[in-house]
């Protein structure tokens, strides 16, 4: 796998840090809201990230600090490939729940992955963006 961009983890970092996302206590509650998932879910989104190049380790279901800058990155990258159109929302656990369970089901595939985003309209109506 090739690791991502150095202008996409800037971005990512610059993000995340200027937002609040890097905190330790959301990186403890996604880890919680990780953990109350299925293992095949939690297989499942180590699996879609890893198929991006956001997660480079062995897809396991185990929450690790690679699971964690993944998931973050991804929120970042799918803002920075949908022209921050679509940014999900990781605020309550609910909605780090409801995320965490639409990248196992692949239902941000289309931002996650380099291409033509077009189609962004009917993708935001057909997921909940959290809150």
């Amino acid at each position: 796998m090739k690791h991502p961009s150095r202008a996409v983890l800037f971005a990512s970092v610059c993000c995340l840090f200027g937002s609040g996302l890097g905190s330790a206590a959301l990186a403890g509650d996604l880890g919680a809201a990780f953990h109350a998932l299925p293992i095949d879910t939690r297989v499942a989104i180590q699996s879609e990230l890893a198929e991006v190049d956001l997660y480079l380790a062995d897809p396991t279901g185990d929450w690790s600090a690679a699971t964690e800058r993944a998931v973050l990155r991804s929120v970042e990258t799918i803002a920075l490939n949908s022209g921050d159109r679509v940014h999900p929302k990781l605020k309550t656990t609910r909605s780090m729940q409801t995320y965490l369970e639409a990248l196992a089901e692949g239902s941000y595939a289309t931002y996650l992955r380099p291409g033509d985003y077009s189609a962004g309209s009917a993708f935001l109506r057909k997921i909940h963006l959290g809150g």
